[in-house]
């Protein structure tokens, strides 16, 4: 079941500061990722992110190392707290190279969720779109 994971790994034009505000700070996340978001950016804070069309999806933090790693599992289904079974594990690290910041992504747990394979494929293409929207949002902030 490897093949049901998700890696990504883009450079961004800005610093790393820049890059993990866009990623803990809910005002932000809403300006990139859903169009709502409530997140708490601690160990075990909790929050959603929602779309009008997906519904509020229910995140709970795993682990934080301010300003590079963020792992937090999300549920796959709308309007249900995150536990083994119904969500999955997402894994952001940020690294400081010369043309700004490196982003790896990886998401995992898909074979846990009731269609693993539809999941799967949903979230490839979400965070493709999703990853290029914070490109977009980070690099044309001040």
């Amino acid at each position: 079941m490897d093949a049901l994971v998700i890696t990504r790994s883009i450079d961004i034009s800005a610093p790393i500061g820049r890059v993990w505000s866009a990623l803990t700070d809910a005002d932000l996340i809403a300006q990139w990722f859903g169009d709502t978001c409530e997140f708490d950016a601690v160990p075990c804070g909790t929050g959603f992110f929602g779309w009008e069309h997906h519904g509020k999806h229910r995140v709970v933090v795993e682990h934080i190392e301010a300003p590079r790693v963020l792992v937090y599992r999300w549920a796959h289904s709308a309007d249900v707290e995150p536990a083994p079974g119904n969500s999955t594990v997402v894994r952001f690290e940020l690294t400081e190279i010369d043309a700004g910041t490196r982003l790896d992504l990886v998401e995992t747990g898909f074979e846990e969720l009731q269609d693993p394979q539809s999941a799967h494929a949903d979230n490839t293409g979400g965070w493709t779109a999703e990853l290029a929207e914070l490109v977009e949002f980070v690099q044309a902030r001040p």
